[in-house]
């Protein structure tokens, strides 16, 4: 078994690509370059410890996605995986092809069950926006906490591990707004994603906070009264049961 990753350890991204998204709505992606998912997916499951998919915190997170996905009509005709990342630093990201995947930092870091929806949503509304209809030998990556990065220029262009991360503030942007609308329609509170990005860790020199992403996500949530969303019981126990794994490490 591979060692679980600590919290410094970065997920490898790559985030290349053309978005087809109109007003921030969904609409049908286009066909996938499935040799290059599946390229991407075999360097990911090669470089980084996953959870099986019969484990307690997978099972739930697979049907916490699916919730949100078939909350849109586009979202049911994809065939998702969600997959949980052994990894303690949070982060989320998605290769196109209904491919997401979520950390063990990610799901320790939320306060409540509308955070972790909002990390999902986020990465299902760069697969609704059409952000992975792309050449054939590139291929999208997206993350809800490599996000809220500032780009140096218009697209800021990482190298982490064997993949390259680039940043494109465009396409975030629309992402967001279709997350929102998952999480209005899947009854989760919206507003959540804002509280995500505002407790990120700042200051790493590395990933500044894109503060002209965090005021169009803010002016967005203006307009949407937020709800009081109740955790559910499996999201309770997928944290208690995490909790009672790191005490162990």
């Amino acid at each position: 078994m591979r060692k679980r990753q600590g919290v410094g350890a970065l997920m490898p991204l790559l985030f290349v690509g053309m978005s087809v998204a109109v007003a921030g709505m969904p609409v049908a992606p286009c066909d996938h370059k499935q040799a290059a998912i599946e390229i991407s997916l075999q360097r990911i499951v090669n470089e980084w410890p996953m959870r099986g998919s019969g484990e307690s915190v997978s099972q739930y997170v697979q049907k916490l996605g699916i919730r949100l996905a078939f909350s849109s009509l586009y979202g049911r005709n994809i065939p998702w995986q969600f997959w949980v990342v052994r990894n303690l630093a949070p982060n989320a990201f998605s290769i196109g092809g209904g491919y997401v995947f979520i950390t063990d930092g990610a799901v320790n870091f939320v306060r409540n069950e509308s955070e972790l929806a909002a990390i999902l949503a986020h990465e299902l509304g760069h697969e609704l926006a059409g952000h992975f209809c792309v050449a054939p030998d590139l291929i999208d990556f997206g993350g809800l906490f490599d996000i809220f990065s500032a780009p140096k220029t218009q697209q800021h262009q990482v190298g982490v591990g064997s993949l390259t991360q680039v940043i494109d503030p465009v396409k975030e942007q629309q992402a967001d707004q279709i997350a929102v609308t998952i999480l209005q329609a899947s009854g989760y509170d919206s507003h959540a994603m804002l509280e995500v990005a505002r407790r990120l860790p700042k200051g790493d020199g590395v990933h500044p906070v894109d503060f002209q992403r965090l005021r169009a996500l803010e002016s967005l949530l203006a307009k949407i009264p937020p709800i009081k969303a109740q955790d559910s019981e499996d999201f309770l126990t997928i944290k208690r049961t995490l909790a009672a794994e790191q005490a162990t490490w």
